[in-house]
């Protein structure tokens, strides 16, 4: 077996046929999927050729090729045993962009790429072992007419649909329409800078996209590898690859292995059960030892690392930042860190704060927060100082629905930030936060965050567990330095104070249709703001919720503990839309207590 890590000009640069099992299913990458994201990944990389910026190679993951022995006549043959959705699709890539550059009259370009694309070996007798790739028999056809085909408007007129469809109905046809519209977006012919663009394009595809090709021998299995690799156990995590890669390195530089390993990455193992747990949602859910290793190389590289590259990168930093034993300590070191962001001391304001980072769904925070405790842990009030601000700076824009996008390079910036400057940390943080004036930077002022305060219909457009959050930081405020201190331990559920079905208990005082309607429209907008909204317990949420004010508030007197409740026996003897908008802005002097803005 010969493993090399190889890149696609040198997988297809040579005279080589690489043909699919015809056991192995069809092809069946999508464009949401698979095409959108390895596009995403190969223009980032060509963007940064064009810009003149380091550039790093993309990872494509392995292939695994069998060595089949065919007679005189034939061309030099593999078999793929895994790995043919991916030969496959960067082949639909190469000969979109050959396409696009016959079109363009690129001459030069379309050589160079249609050596990648076709062999020319003089002594083979069979006319399909022209093409690299060759797919299992039900998609041979399409292949080769995607191959043969000389621009998108023939494979068209081929399949008989309209002129300008975008999508074919065939996963390899509609492979190729996708990436040849992606590639001439992308090159922008009519732009001062499109010869750049073509040649950073091409340097991009040819020399910057890797594979790890796993090459079989006689001696080798090729069944056994390939259900190793696809059926077996649990499959591989990147961090598993980074843990395997570490340690060869400790051995190579001579380690005990054993201490280092019990110091270093036994607790991983130990408590697979955390660390391996998945945590995000849907499609994005990924272990957390992954997560946290992608949170943790952002922090040391002060650049965004995408999860599916999280090797490579991983492996690209270690080499340049000295011993493995080194980068394990500092692995350890911040996943004790990490780790303790979900178990801090409770009533804390870290275990306050990462609660509420958690419900806020900012994932870019935590390589932030990694490198602040990394280096200020034994200042905690610098980190909960740093908190306030951030807490502020991020629930102030939730609710005044103000854009996440951005957030990635905001706290890339505030990571330099930790590097630079003069003054404590907080004080560069707190200064950089204040500067922000772009929609996705900007710290909502208290007008604009009243506004959306008294406005924004929160129950309706934030989910229920921000709007809890919002509602127990109130009860916290609310309560005095008499008031005892009580935990709340079970999930509160949140309650429209005037119910959403107010039909029947609390009528509108006026008459006539078009004034009805009014107030009916405003009524219904008005009732899902935070004026109108309280928390109580699962029991006693159902047996008041639709009922009239004068009983809802006096089973609140009787029954109901939180200081946010107890205060609504003070309001006026009915409960209206003018009553609502009064306790809405009584709850935001308390909301700017928590958040405050800072002063200039």
């Amino acid at each position: 077996m010969d493993a090399r890590t190889l890149s696609i000009k040198t997988i297809f640069g040579q005279d080589r046929w690489h043909i699919v099992p015809l056991f192995q299913r069809p092809y069946v990458w999508k464009q949401d999927e698979q095409w959108e994201p390895l596009w995403d990944d190969i223009r980032k990389v060509a963007d940064r050729v064009v810009s003149g910026q380091d550039v790093r190679a993309h990872f494509l993951g392995a292939i695994v090729l069998e060595h089949l022995y065919r007679p005189m006549g034939h061309i030099d043959t593999r078999q793929i045993i895994d790995g043919q959705q991916r030969l496959t699709t960067i082949q639909i890539i190469l000969e979109a962009f050959c396409d696009c550059c016959r079109t363009l009259k690129a001459d030069r370009h379309y050589k160079s790429l249609l050596k990648l694309t076709r062999n020319e070996d003089p002594m083979s007798e069979d006319v399909d072992e022209q093409y690299k790739v060759w797919p299992t028999n039900v998609d041979r056809e399409h292949f080769k007419r995607v191959m043969d085909c000389e621009s998108p408007d023939e494979l068209r007129a081929y399949y008989n649909v309209k002129a300008d469809a975008q999508v074919i109905g065939r996963p390899i046809a509609d492979g190729y329409l996708y990436f040849h519209k992606a590639i001439l977006e992308w090159l922008k012919p009519d732009q001062p800078d499109y010869d750049t663009r073509l040649d950073a394009l091409l340097f991009t595809i040819r020399d910057h996209l890797r594979m790890v090709v796993i090459d079989l021998d006689k001696e080798d299995d090729p069944q056994l590898i390939f259900e190793t690799l696809n059926a077996r156990g649990t499959p591989l995590l990147p961090s598993d690859l980074v843990k395997n890669y570490l340690f060869h390195k400790a051995i190579q530089e001579h380690q005990d292995i054993g201490s280092l390993y019990e110091v270093t990455w036994k607790p991983f193992d130990a408590n697979s059960v955390y660390w391996r747990a998945l945590v995000g949602r849907g499609y994005f859910q990924r272990a957390r030892l992954d997560v946290f290793l992608q949170h943790y190389l952002t922090a040391q590289l002060l650049d965004e690392v995408a999860l599916p590259h999280l090797y490579t990168e991983f492996c690209g930093y270690a080499e340049g930042v000295g011993s493995a034993k080194e980068t394990l300590k500092s692995v350890r070191r911040h996943a004790d860190i990490y780790q303790g962001f979900d178990s801090a001391v409770p009533g804390s304001r870290a275990q306050q704060f990462f609660q509420r980072l958690a419900l806020l769904d900012i994932g870019t925070a935590y390589p932030f927060m990694l490198a602040l405790y990394g280096r200020y842990a034994s200042d905690m009030k610098q980190i909960e100082a740093v908190m306030n601000d951030l807490e502020s700076f991020l629930v102030r824009r939730m609710v005044c629905q103000l854009t996440a996008r951005g957030y990635n390079t905001l706290f890339l910036s505030l990571m330099k930030t930790l590097n630079e400057g003069n003054g404590t940390p907080y004080q560069r943080i707190h200064d950089l936060l204040r500067s922000g004036d772009a929609e996705s930077t900007r710290w909502p002022d208290n007008d604009e965050f009243g506004q959306a305060w008294l406005k924004v219909p929160a129950y309706r457009l934030f989910t229920r567990g921000r709007v809890r959050m919002l509602l127990e930081a109130l009860e916290r405020q609310y309560r005095t330095d008499l008031s005892e201190n009580i935990e709340i331990k079970e999930t509160l559920t949140i309650e429209h104070i005037m119910p959403q079905s107010w039909e029947a208990y609390w009528p509108l005082s006026v008459s006539g249709d078009e004034d009805r309607a009014a107030a009916k429209l405003r009524r219904n907008e008005i009732l899902h703001t935070m004026g109108n909204l309280t928390l109580l317990t699962k029991g006693l949420n159902p047996t008041v919720s639709n009922s009239a004010w004068a009983t809802k508030l006096d089973a609140l007197k009787k029954h109901s503990a939180l200081a946010l409740n107890r205060n609504l026996s003070q309001s006026m003897a009915q409960w209206d839309e003018s009553t609502i908008e009064q306790r809405g802005k009584e709850l935001f002097a308390f909301a700017c207590k928590i958040w405050p803005y800072p002063a200039k």
